[in-house]
């Protein structure tokens, strides 16, 4: 579909503005115009405010898919394990009712993968039903019954405070470098050219040479483009423990500065690991070049929701800050960064609580 914005019109617009409205987002004083306007685009950047996704006002693919699952109400069509899989607001009612009851079906997602299909037949069983991992409106009022009688807390408590109980770099673990191939990002002109593609990829080859790990994937190993399916494919089929994506970020405000992090996080749930190896990254980073740690957030990027894996996103500084450009142009950059990640994952390992203390 093409990106919506404001001034376009049209049947597109009428269906978003009818399902906006549908879901309780306020679309201004002329309602379902089939034009949109203000009205519209401060209804879409509350949407998307509301998941967690970039809230820029404007309706492309993943906002338009968002909208669209966040239509599904539960027990309303049949959800099963399939490829590719079910996703909505139907299946975050499910894994959160599971959640409240026990059941772990992984990240509250939306997504019905392995993990949820496993924790419905464990929750069938316990409870007395055919345990086929499928779910319709029967399965849906059972689930009910149960969960109201629950504490309601919608995420199960993390026993070990954000860190592996395990060896962190007993496993492989997944470097994505963002972009590539004719989605390049954020495009410094001048010369020489720097692209973020390119700056991420050297970034990850770097981290790749020197991170602990028993294995290193990479999403890709040259500039070439990859679907964010195939990238989340490879994390969650390998048997990672881990997958750090790394971005560069870029702002219209030429003032806009400092290290970003972000973890998975949507309606509620957060991904504990996922939040604590943020911290752990971002300080690293933020130290290592001297520039300003702006924090850790949670978001439902594409990439953080769509792997049942810890995740974390990385944007070590702004290609669009003068000072910033000129670290990120130094040729000893990637490997400052890299040795600057790899360092603050094993503190994370180790769980050198001191790195992170305020």
């Amino acid at each position: 579909m093409r990106t919506l914005r404001r001034g376009d019109r049209g049947r597109e617009v009428v269906d978003l503005q009818t399902r906006l409205q549908a879901l309780g987002f306020d679309l201004g004083s002329r309602g379902i115009d089939g034009v949109f306007r203000e009205g519209t685009e401060r209804a879409v950047r509350a949407f998307q405010q509301s998941l967690g996704l970039l809230a820029d006002g404007l309706v492309g693919p993943i906002t338009w898919r968002e909208v669209v699952e966040a239509g599904y109400r539960p027990g309303v069509r049949l959800l099963y394990l399939r490829q590719p899989p079910f996703r909505g607001a139907d299946v975050v009612e499910l894994q959160r009712m599971l959640n409240d009851l026990g059941f772990d079906p992984g990240a509250v997602n939306g997504l019905f993968d392995y993990r949820t299909a496993r924790a419905v037949r464990d929750f069938q069983k316990n409870a007395g039903l055919q345990d086929d991992g499928v779910v319709d409106g029967a399965v849906f009022k059972v689930l009910n019954t149960y969960a109201a009688q629950s504490l309601g807390t919608h995420q199960l408590p993390d026993k070990s405070g954000g860190y592996f109980t395990e060896d962190l770099f007993s496993g492989p673990i997944v470097v994505d470098a963002a972009h590539g191939g004719r989605d390049t990002g954020y495009v410094v002109s001048g010369s020489p050219r720097l692209s973020e593609a390119d700056l991420n990829l050297a970034v990850a080859q770097e981290l790749a040479q020197i991170l602990p790990a028993r294995e290193i994937l990479l999403t890709r190993s040259e500039d070439e483009e990859v679907s964010a399916a195939d990238r989340a494919f490879l994390a969650n089929s390998s048997g990672a423990k881990m997958i750090v994506s790394i971005h560069h970020a870029a702002h219209s405000t030429p003032t806009a500065c400092g290290a970003a992090s972000f973890y998975f996080e949507r309606l509620g749930y957060r991904s504990h690991r996922g939040r604590m190896a943020a911290a752990y990254l971002q300080r690293g980073v933020s130290q290592a070049l001297g520039v300003c740690d702006i924090g850790e957030f949670g978001r439902s990027f594409e990439i953080l929701r769509e792997t049942n894996i810890p995740a974390v996103v990385l944007e070590p500084l702004h290609l669009t800050h003068p000072a910033e450009l000129d670290l990120a142009s130094d040729p000893y950059y990637p490997t400052t960064v890299a040795e600057a990640m790899a360092g603050a994952l094993e503190l994370y390992a180790g769980r050198d609580k001191t790195f992170i203390a305020v």
